[in-house]
């Protein structure tokens, strides 16, 4: 769960609005808290005067990142995604002046809901503007989703369903008997529609432009043609 401190300014405010006559759930609302903290706002002040137990004290060691820190964090996470954290410790340092180790920020990040994991890329050239412009003519030009069809390059040898990763004891590689010639190649041509894969062609070797025109003609064009009970001359 990710570390949020509630002021005692707000706190404050929780028997302000009982004594006017608003229940505990009109209070959750507009204050956007939770029942435990107004109940229990509400004892602290019935006994100590403040919605607050002043008499409470932490255990154990101080904090070091305070809220603004973390806020730090965040917005430098959101900024860059790919940081290290010989970086991000540079950062805060520079900052905010914290000199923080590695460990305590990878427990930081974790208690943040942060990952380390892949990279998922998105085209820094693509025009938003252009994308809306081309779904509006597809939409004009293809009234119904099921118009459309998909036709894709696959290929397959001996290696491509090699996995490149695995498990094994620590210290020890993971090895696996595997081929290293790749044999034949064989280019493979679905055609994907709403449906899945409805037709497609399994080609010895790679395909060039002339044997992918072949394959519409042949395959493709027959199909449909043949969906809409008309004959190919």
């Amino acid at each position: 769960m990710q570390y949020h401190l509630i002021s005692k300014d707000l706190k404050a405010r929780i028997p302000i609005l009982r004594q006017q006559g608003y229940n505990v759930k009109k209070i959750c609302h507009l204050l956007g808290i939770k029942k435990s903290l107004v109940y229990r706002s509400l004892s602290h002040f019935r006994r100590h005067g403040v919605p607050y137990n002043p008499h409470a004290h932490h255990s154990g060691r101080r904090r070091v990142l305070l809220p603004e820190d973390l806020k730090l964090i965040v917005a430098l996470l959101k900024r860059r995604h790919c940081i290290y954290l010989d970086e991000l410790q540079a950062k805060i340092y520079n900052i905010r002046g914290i000199s923080l180790s590695q460990p305590s920020l990878m427990r930081t990040l974790h208690q943040l809901q942060y990952s380390h994991k892949h990279v998922s890329s998105r085209a820094l050239e693509r025009n938003d503007l252009m994308r809306s412009a081309f779904m509006n003519r597809i939409a004009d030009e293809v009234p119904n989703p099921d118009m459309l069809i998909f036709t894709d390059e696959a290929a397959r040898n001996r290696r491509a369903s090699a996995r490149t990763k695995g498990w094994s004891l620590v210290g020890r590689r993971c090895m696996q008997r595997r081929h290293f010639i790749r044999g034949q190649r064989y280019s493979i041509l679905p055609i994907l529609t709403l449906d899945g894969i409805i037709a497609y062609d399994i080609i010895p070797g790679s395909v060039n432009s002339e044997r992918f025109v072949q394959f519409l003609r042949e395959l493709v064009v027959r199909l449909f043609l043949h969906l809409l009970g008309l004959r190919c001359v």
